[in-house]
């Protein structure tokens, strides 16, 4: 795991939409667009900050779970799109973390999903929440996005990024 200033604090990937995650017309299911925020999470950290989760789990029996989603679907992926897909830690506790995902298309430019996933850090012997240990607590500071939301109010966020898409969209 890296431990140093300079890391990236939002991650970027690509997708493709598959055909086995679609419904009869060609969108991405409801339920399979947290499958890929995860997935490119996992990849994303894993690639850029060298913590790979599964292994992570197995040395100090402690890891994290997923205690809760919100995701809000702006527009729909199709069947052999290419996506981005964004992700960042935008709050932070001794105990919990909330990630940020944003789905992408058409160059960058078009807002398609938006998906807040929250964390929690557990000793996965004793089945209770645990504090981060120093120097993964170092790392998750370090990587804390900056221009975090004032409020962790998920429909005032979306609301907030929709418009700035949106305004982006007319200056091009």
């Amino acid at each position: 795991m890296l431990i140093h200033d300079g890391l990236p604090t939002t991650l970027q990937s690509s997708a493709k939409i598959r055909f086995q995650d679609c419904d009869p017309f060609g969108h991405l299911n409801n339920a399979r667009y947290i499958d890929y925020f995860m997935n490119a999470r996992t990849d994303q950290i894993a690639a850029h900050y060298d913590l790979h989760i599964m292994e992570y789990g197995k040395t100090p029996t402690e890891s994290w779970v997923v205690t809760k989603n919100q995701i809000a679907y702006l527009a729909p992926a199709f069947l052999a799109e290419d996506v981005t897909i964004q992700t960042r830690i935008i709050h932070l506790t001794d105990s919990q973390i909330l990630v940020e995902g944003l789905m992408l298309g058409q160059g960058e430019r078009r807002l398609k999903a938006v998906c807040w996933m929250e964390f929690t850090y557990v000793s996965l012997r004793q089945g209770k929440i645990a504090v981060h240990p120093d120097d993964v607590a170092k790392l998750l500071s370090s990587v804390h996005y900056e221009n975090s939301p004032d409020a962790l109010d998920f429909d005032a966020r979306v609301r907030e990024l929709k418009a700035q898409y949106r305004k982006a969209a007319v200056v091009e």
